[in-house]
């Protein structure tokens, strides 16, 4: 990936066209006529089938897996699939407020604002008004409430600004950004306590359900994206109570798989994410790691897990 940060996205996309023809190229015989190449080919061709019967044998021997998907957690055991929710309404709520303060970072990156861009903010602030009301119906608790109505309150005075000046001023948005940094990892470190009470819950129920031989057997799968994998807060959780240095033997994070696209669309996300990890926490590598990392890693110390 990094030799595509000297590279401009034209040469990107002329480099996987070029890869692309080539292969074409190689498949093509004289005449047009189709030929295969007895190491390129036919050789590696059987190998791949091979190396995938060796996968599902693989698969078919493995004990009971643990997956998680998404907001849900899924154990499958004895031909039986158990799914739980890990991640309640109350964290959905905090990460969504998290959000705004985000959102209006991307949107305000560049000083100017078009038409277009005008009428997308406009949009958006009517979206916040909708939200805000909505508030006192959520599951908040009263300090949690507070702390919505300032992240809200701050983010409309940064948009009400930049609409009435017709720019977007980097003076204020470095302002807003570093107000904002120890509210957003307040609402963190709540959300990661629902999720971590929510899995502490749900494979201490699993756990009474599996011999000591299945327990010792199983698997964690984890699907999920790139930016969070380093001390992703699932991760953190079952490293602890499997007894497990790192992730890869008996966890396996699933990274999304890999083509063209994807990779220009990493890109795109490690440029994006650097930036806003150097605007609100000073520190642009600091959402290359999971955002939950450092609260996952306090409640764990606080609510120590047996292996």
């Amino acid at each position: 990936m990094k030799k595509f940060k000297t590279l401009s996205l034209p040469l990107i996309l002329a480099a996987i066209l070029v890869g692309v023809n080539a292969s074409s190229l190689r498949a093509q015989g004289q005449g047009g006529e189709s030929a295969k190449d007895p190491l390129l080919d036919t050789l590696n061709g059987e190998f791949r089938a091979e190396y995938q019967q060796a996968l599902a044998a693989a698969l078919a021997r493995t004990g009971p897996l643990i997956l998680e998907e998404g907001d849900d957690l899924i154990l499958v055991h004895g031909g039986e699939r158990s799914s739980v929710c890990v991640k309640p309404v109350e964290y959905h709520e905090l990460k969504a407020v998290a959000h705004i303060p985000l959102a209006l970072f991307v949107m305000l990156s560049e000083a100017t604002l078009s038409a277009d861009r005008r009428q997308r903010l406009e949009h958006y602030r009517e979206l916040m008004t909708s939200a805000q009301a909505s508030l006192p119906a959520r599951h908040f608790t009263a300090d949690q409430l507070e702390r919505q109505k300032k992240i809200f309150a701050a983010s409309f005075a940064l948009l009400d600004g930049v609409l009435a000046r017709g720019e977007a001023s980097p003076a204020a948005l470095e302002n807003f950004t570093r107000q904002m940094a120890p509210l957003l990892l307040a609402n963190v470190t709540d959300a990661t306590t629902f999720e971590m009470r929510e899995l502490y819950a749900t494979v201490g129920a699993w756990k009474k359900q599996l011999s000591p031989a299945e327990w010792q057997a199983l698997h964690v799968v984890m699907i999920g994206p790139h930016m969070p994998r380093e001390q992703e807060c699932s991760i953190q959780f079952f490293e602890r109570l499997l007894g497990e240095p790192e992730e890869g033997k008996r966890i396996i994070y699933a990274e999304a798989l890999w083509n063209e696209k994807d990779a220009l669309g990493l890109l795109a996300t490690h440029e994006v994410d650097e930036a806003a990890g150097a605007a609100f926490f000073g520190n642009p590598m600091r959402m290359h790691r999971d955002l939950l990392a450092d609260a996952a890693k306090a409640y764990l110390d606080a609510h120590p897990l047996a292996p």
